[in-house]
C-alpha cells in the first residue's frame, strides 16, 4: 500500500471520531468487516470508531455481472462510490475483487477525493510471496468471471517477474451467488466440484507445491470445501491464500500501535440498497458470528436504504 494511505491512517489517531467503510457487491466482504470489528475490540488503534458495511449491489435481481457491459458497470460503481462519500468515511476498503477491478476506471478514482484501498493488491502480494518462497510451485487463482477476464492478478505477477507457467487461473461463474444462498448447500458443492476439477486439469500431471488464491471474498466462506476438493483431486496438500485476512491485518499494521489509555467506542452499521433474503442473512450470519457476534447482529439488523446510491 502507498505511504500516503499509511500516513492518512496514522493521522486518524488524532481524531476523536473515525469512520471506516468496507464495501462489496453482496455479503462476501463481511468476512473482512467482521475480522476488523473483532480485532478492534481486542486491539483498539482508534478511540471512537464507526464501522460501516456498504452493500454496493445495484438492483434487487441484477448484480454487476448482469449489467450490459463494462462501461455500465464502471458507471454504476462510480455512483455507488459517490453514495459512500456521503457517509464521510476517513477511508474506504473495497473488499471485492470485481469492484476493485472496476475502481481504477471510475471518475471517483481520478478525483482521488479520499483514501481508498482495494483488495487486489493484497492477493497479488500473497501469491508473489508464496511463489518466491517456493519457486517450483504453482498458484491457482480462483475468482469471478470479471476478475479472471481482467487478468489483473496475473499481469501484476508477471510485472514482478513471476513466470506465466507458475500461474493458473480459473473463473468460478455463479459460485459467489450460490454461496450467499447457502455455503453448505448442494449447489455450492456442485460448483466447487466442477471448478476445482477444471483447475486441477490445467495443472497437468504430478504438480509440485500448489496454492489456491481465493480472489473472491465470498470464497473464504467455503475455504475448507475448496481446499478439500483440490487435495482430493491432486492427491497432495494445497495451501490456501486468502486476501481477506491480509486486508483486515493491513488496517492495524498501517495505523500503528494500539491505544490502551482510552475505552473503545465501536458502532457497527450494515447498509444496503436492496433487500436481502432472510435465508441469505441467516446463512452468512451463522458463519461470521464465529468471528464477530456484533457483526452478525448488525447484519441481522441491516438498514435497507433505497436511495443509498443512484443508478443514473
Amino acid at each position: 500500500m502507498t505511504s500516503t494511505i499509511t500516513e492518512s491512517l496514522r493521522s486518524l489517531r488524532n481524531k476523536q471520531n473515525v469512520t471506516l467503510l468496507v464495501t462489496d457487491s453482496g455479503l462476501g466482504g463481511l468476512a473482512v468487516f467482521a475480522a476488523i470489528a473483532a480485532r478492534l475490540e481486542g486491539e483498539p488503534v482508534f478511540p471512537d470508531v464507526s464501522l460501516i458495511y456498504y452493500n454496493a449491489w445495484p438492483e434487487q435481481d441484477r448484480g454487476y455481472h448482469r449489467l450490459k457491459d463494462t462501461a455500465e458497470r464502471i458507471r454504476v460503481f462510480d455512483q455507488a462510490l459517490l453514495g459512500m462519500a456521503r457517509f464521510d468515511p476517513d477511508i474506504i476498503l473495497i473488499a471485492c475483487n470485481t469492484l476493485s477491478v472496476l475502481y481504477r476506471q471510475t471518475e471517483f478514482f481520478r478525483r482521488q477525493s479520499l483514501p481508498v484501498v482495494d483488495i487486489v493488491g493484497f492477493g497479488v502480494d500473497m501469491i508473489y510471496e508464496y511463489l518466491c518462497e517456493k519457486p517450483d510451485a504453482t498458484a491457482m487463482i480462483l475468482g469471478t468471471i470479471t476478475t479472471i477476464r481482467s487478468g489483473v492478478h496475473r499481469v501484476a505477477l508477471m510485472e514482478k517477474g513471476i513466470s506465466p507457467e507458475q500461474v493458473v487461473v480459473q473463473a468460478c461463474d455463479q459460485l459467489a451467488t450460490a454461496i450467499e444462498k447457502g455455503p453448505a448447500g448442494d449447489r455450492v458443492a456442485q460448483l466447487i466440484d466442477t471448478y476445482t476439477d477444471q483447475a486441477a486439469q490445467k495443472l497437468g500431471p504430478n504438480p509440485n507445491d500448489v496454492a489456491a488464491a481465493l480472489c473472491c471474498t465470498h470464497f473464504g466462506y467455503c475455504r475448507d470445501q475448496i481446499q478439500g476438493a483440490l487435495e482430493q483431486r491432486l492427491r497432495r496438500p494445497v495451501a490456501i491464500l486468502d486476501p481477506n485476512e491480509r486486508m483486515a491485518d493491513f488496517l492495524f499494521t498501517a495505523a500503528g500501535n494500539r491505544i490502551d489509555d482510552l475505552p473503545l467506542k465501536l458502532k457497527l452499521r450494515v447498509v444496503s440498497r436492496i433487500i436481502w433474503e432472510q435465508t441469505k442473512i441467516d446463512a452468512i450470519a451463522t458463519i461470521i458470528e464465529k468471528t464477530s457476534g456484533k457483526t452478525a447482529q448488525a447484519l441481522r439488523n441491516y438498514e435497507q436504504i433505497p436511495e443509498l446510491f443512484a443508478l443514473t
